[in-house]
């Protein structure tokens, strides 16, 4: 699973290399409509829904990973 996020995130920013600890914002440089993008991909591979107050929440690659893995993502 982590493969899969490191690939939708790579669509997203000119990191060469994502790893659990970088900062989505500060680390990888995404804007907001970057991240929004990158949530509804997300949603779209997991088959799963993201709420707004969820995403605010997800500000490191760790954190998306701890998310998914609550929902139950492997």
């Amino acid at each position: 699973m982590f493969d899969k996020v490191k690939e939708i995130i790579s669509k997203y920013t000119e990191a060469e290399s994502i790893t659990e600890d970088l900062s989505l914002t500060q680390d990888l440089m995404l804007t907001s409509l970057d991240v929004v993008s990158m949530v509804g991909e997300f949603e779209d591979v997991f088959d799963i829904e993201i709420v707004d107050e969820e995403i605010m929440q997800m500000k490191t690659v760790g954190d998306i990973i701890e998310y998914l893995n609550k929902k139950g993502i492997e």
